[in-house]
């Protein structure tokens, strides 16, 4: 039961990246951008390689389109 817990704890606090706005080059598409980057791994990714490097996709999506990410 505490793997289970422990395996959702790191999975769940994976997903939220902290984008700097003021680091990006179009601060306000920041939105636009996540949307547009989830649903494009959706679509092209498949299931196991969402499962496995879904996250760094996302990341690596949001910076090629010039923004900032912290973590």
């Amino acid at each position: 039961m505490k793997n289970i817990i422990m395996i959702f704890i790191i999975t769940s606090s994976c997903t939220n990246f902290i984008i700097d706005p003021r680091g990006s080059k179009e601060p306000r598409e920041v939105i636009r951008d996540k949307m547009e980057c989830k649903q494009l791994i959706k679509d092209e990714a498949s299931k196991i390689n969402r499962l496995l490097i879904g996250d760094l996709m996302y990341k690596k999506c949001l910076e090629n389109r010039g923004h900032s990410i912290l973590n």
